[in-house]
């Protein structure tokens, strides 16, 4: 089946401690990326990491929601986070070429 970006996105939200991922579902409330609007906040409270994944995704796309978690993780200090994921993302590619 092989690493999914939904998968990647899945793991790298739960690296996220409680306190992080409050802080990351925060930032959401008003994206750092304006081309769509922000996730419904009664959705996005409630959502555990593999549920958020999901959330960015269907909500963004598999592209974008890779550029926004990015922007967010950025946001909150999570710069170890952003370079796991971009790692991730690009090992992804390469086994899929």
């Amino acid at each position: 089946m092989g690493i999914t970006p939904r998968n990647i996105l899945m793991n790298i939200l739960e690296d996220l401690i409680e306190e992080e991922l409050k802080k990351f579902k925060f930032q959401l409330e008003d994206p750092p990326l304006k081309d769509f609007g922000p996730l419904p906040r009664s959705q996005l409270h409630s959502a555990q990491p593999v549920d958020l994944a999901e959330l960015l995704i269907r909500h963004y796309g598999v592209n974008y929601a890779v550029e926004v978690t990015k922007a967010v993780l950025e946001i909150i200090n999570q710069r170890d986070l952003v370079e796991k994921l971009e790692q991730a993302i690009e090992k992804g590619k390469n086994r899929s070429n």
